[in-house]
């Protein structure tokens, strides 16, 4: 699954079919992009229903986002997924483009795997059940478009625990928890763990601080809406945004699936962490 946007992307994927071919594995993409890949054979295509279906892994080719949005496809068909760097630094994934003699490991087996725990949203209006969506990363509700706070109100389990008079709140998994939530001021969590964070976003109030919650912890969150106030929003993994308004209640849970992350190299949580930070520095 490569993110062929991506300046790097075809060089990238290019060299990572090449190995393949060398080392008996055979391949397959998406049809849909037939179109930008005319230089394949046609037989390397199959139809977006299936060709997850076919496979015993997945590639992502590109960055975290490529990362974050082949994986949450690869969990809910209970596939393993590799992700191959196309950009700077892709923390989510496993390999640099440079690497790609180290995919013999999946020929061999030779990998471990690394479980992260996923979210459920459901999007309930009038008690209606609208939508439902998965994500492995976060939950962000915002404004959309206007500035200005929203007021947002969180229960768990059943138990009002705050109202948030906010730009914003993240709720994020592990794996999310080095992302928006960390620059949100939220805590780092190893990513194999179960828990979840929530992070509020420029609070009014200086007494309002990010949480660690029990991966267990079913939570409901809904906005008070007044003439003139901004319009809010969420978004699984930074997708589309979704509007809510005063009879909208999101529903977020810990997801039965999991994604499953191959790991080839030694580098261990902090070693990741540490470049990725030392990049962002610069």
């Amino acid at each position: 699954m490569p993110n062929l946007t991506r300046e790097t992307a075809r060089d990238v994927t290019e060299n990572c079919c090449r190995e393949l071919k060398k080392l008996g594995i055979e391949y397959v993409f998406s049809s849909a992009l037939r179109d930008e890949l005319k230089e394949y054979p046609a037989r390397l295509f199959c139809e977006d229903a299936d060709f997850v279906d076919c496979a015993d892994y997945v590639i992502s080719i590109g960055g975290d986002g490529s990362m974050l949005r082949a994986a949450k496809i690869a969990a809910l068909k209970n596939k393993k997924i590799l992700g191959i760097n196309a950009g700077r630094l892709a923390y989510l994934c496993s390999l640099d483009a440079n690497e790609m003699h180290l995919l013999s490991a999946l020929k061999e087996e030779k990998f471990s795997l690394q479980s992260r725990m996923m979210l459920k949203t459901e999007l309930f209006r009038d008690e209606k059940k609208i939508s439902e969506n998965f994500c492995i990363n976060d939950i962000v509700f915002c404004r959309v478009a206007d500035i200005g706070l929203i007021d947002l109100s969180v229960r768990a389990n059943g138990k009002n625990i705050g109202d948030y008079l906010a730009d914003g709140l993240i709720l994020a998994t592990p794996t999310g928890s080095t992302g928006y939530s960390l620059s949100a001021g939220g805590p780092i969590i190893e990513p194999t763990l179960d828990a979840i964070v929530l992070s509020p976003i420029c609070p009014h109030s200086l007494a309002v601080r990010p949480y660690v919650f029990a991966a267990s912890t079913v939570f409901e969150i809904s906005c008070r809406l007044r003439a003139g106030d901004v319009s809010v929003g969420f978004s699984c993994d930074g997708e589309k945004t979704v509007l809510l308004d005063e009879s909208s209640v999101v529903k977020v849970e810990k997801a039965e699936a999991s994604a499953q992350f191959i790991s080839i190299k030694s580098d261990n949580f902090i070693d990741v962490l540490n470049k990725k930070l030392e990049i962002k520095k610069m």
